[in-house]
Parts: C-alpha cells; structure tokens; sequence
C-alpha cells in the first residue's frame, strides 16, 4: 500500500484522509483502532516466535526430567511406603548406636562421665517440626543440667555428621514443672531443617556430672503428618 496514503501516527493511530479512511475500513471492514492493533501485533510476531522457541526448549527439558522421576529405578520409595508413613506424626530417635567404644555405651543406664548415642530409623526424608526429649535420672534426680544434648544430621550414624543448634542442657526440655516440653527444631540458614531420605537425625546425651545415672530417655521429632503426605503423596513430588 502507497505510504503517502496510510501512515502511522505515533501513538499508533492510522493517519489517512478522510475518503482513504472510509473506503480502506470499509474493505477491510474494521476500524481504525483495530487496523493499529493489527499492526502492533505483527511487530511482537518476532519476539513471540523466540519465545515459543524457549517454551519448546524448556517443555522439552521438562520432559526428560519427568521420565527420570518417573522411572522406578529412580524413585526412592513406592506408593505402599508414602502411605505407611504418612499416617506417623512422629519419628522417634530411640535406636541406640552400638560399637562405638570409648565412652559411649550400649544399653541404659548411663553412668557418669559417659554418653549414648540414638538414632531414628531408616526412612524417607521429612521436616521435623519440634523435638522432644525426656530424661529420667536415677533417685529421682533433678540435675538435668548436667545432661548435655547434641543434634546432628549424619548419613552414618556412627558418623556424626553436621551438628545442628549448638550445645542443649537437659534441663531446657522441661518446663517449670519438671514436664517434658517439645522445642522448636534448629533451623538451618534461618530455613526449616529437613532430613533427607538417606539421611539419619542422631541424638547424643552425655552425663557430664557426678551423680545419678540416667536410667532411660526418650527423644521424638515431630511431623506434620498433612503436611508431608500433602507434599509426598500420590500427587506429590517427593517420590
């Protein structure tokens, strides 16, 4: 078309005689706003272009990772496990940690100057809410705070790992009445901890005092059992 006939204004506008104007929107039957939109839209068809090329390259990439995920030697637990352990709102650490030597020990009690180590079971990763921990000290002791208590995060357990939150006294797990309480769990670089599936939460308690053996203990995490199964179910990702 002549560009002395039909030019465009800047603000996008067709700018055409009056007669040019009628005749060119009665062939095309359209309007002046809808020839401008026409003609933007012709001037995005590159950039349009490049990006359906990116999508395509990025849906593609996609797919082979879906096809890794899907693959069942890939996938770290069936559907029948997910299940399983979504109904658990807890993991208890209570797996003592034999063959250790030094001062560690096998079995309650725990004398004086020695210490134990417990470890979760194996099973697939989670985010651990609160810890809980119990300690019951001979005679009815109420030294708790010569308890020392250390989190780690360890992929063999007769490896310590990572440590996580520093150095606990016993005494910190109970409240003013002697009550055992649940704690927030560490976080870590100010994010929620998770334990991955190959990996172990170890607890290790050491009596660092005098008196009192610590005849038994208990320690648990807590899990948002809807939560996890939410993120790990059939429709979830973690598998």
């Amino acid at each position: 078309m002549n560009e002395s006939i039909v030019t465009m204004a800047n603000n996008g506008v067709v700018d055409v005689d009056d007669e040019v104007h009628r005749r060119l929107c009665q062939g095309l039957r359209s309007t002046p706003e809808e020839l401008a939109l026409m003609a933007q839209c012709a001037r995005r068809v590159p950039k349009l272009e490049s990006s359906c090329r990116e999508l395509t390259q990025r849906c593609a990439a996609l797919e082979k990772l879906l096809d890794m995920v899907n693959c069942p030697a890939n996938m770290n637990v069936s559907a029948v496990t997910v299940d399983r352990i979504s109904k658990e709102t807890q993991v208890n650490v209570s797996e003592i940690v034999k063959g250790l030597g030094g001062d560690y020990v096998e079995a309650y009690p725990v004398p004086p100057k020695k210490k134990i180590r417990l470890v979760q079971k194996a099973r697939p990763g989670y985010s651990p809410k609160t810890i809980t921990i119990a300690l019951n000290l001979a005679n009815d002791g109420k030294n708790h705070l010569d308890i020392a208590v250390r989190l780690y995060v360890t992929t063999d357990p007769r490896d310590l790992g990572e440590g996580v939150g520093g150095e606990y006294r016993g005494f910190q797990f109970f409240n003013n009445d002697g009550i055992p309480t649940p704690q927030p769990f560490p976080t870590y670089k100010n994010m929620p901890m998770t334990i991955g599936t190959l990996e172990y939460l170890v607890i290790e308690i050491e009596h660092q005092g005098s008196s009192n053996n610590l005849v038994s203990a208990f320690a648990a995490a807590s899990v948002n059992a809807q939560g996890w199964y939410a993120a790990c179910g059939t429709d979830g990702a973690c598998r």
